[in-house]
């Protein structure tokens, strides 16, 4: 017997408005100059430059100053070079997001 299965696959209209209104939702403790990190990873998420660009331009209104930063492990050979190449192979770039997209592997020791 054959089957055949649908998934909904629901679709915003307004990227930028849901992500605005996600945010709010969350109410994150912010100050008005805080840095804010917005982690860009690699697992196929759809339109993930619109959402990470969406994202710092909402912190940015909010008086915060966003950097992307890659949010991945060993894609792009674990190095932070690969790293903002996959971001920029998904369209994740300075001049895309609208603000700094830092990747270091460098470590600090807590304890």
């Amino acid at each position: 017997m054959r089957i055949r299965q649908a998934f909904e696959r629901p679709r915003l209209e307004d990227i930028p408005r849901a992500v605005r209104e996600a945010i709010e939702r969350a109410s994150v403790p912010v100050r008005h100059g805080d840095t804010v990190g917005v982690g860009a990873g690699s697992r196929g998420i759809a339109n993930i430059a619109t959402i990470t660009r969406a994202v710092a331009a909402h912190f940015r209104d909010l008086g915060l100053a966003p950097f992307v930063f890659p949010a991945m492990g060993s894609h792009g050979g674990g190095t932070a070079e690969g790293q903002l190449g996959v971001l920029a192979h998904y369209g994740i770039t300075e001049a895309t997001a609208g603000c700094p997209v830092v990747s270091s592997m460098d470590v600090v020791p807590l304890g």
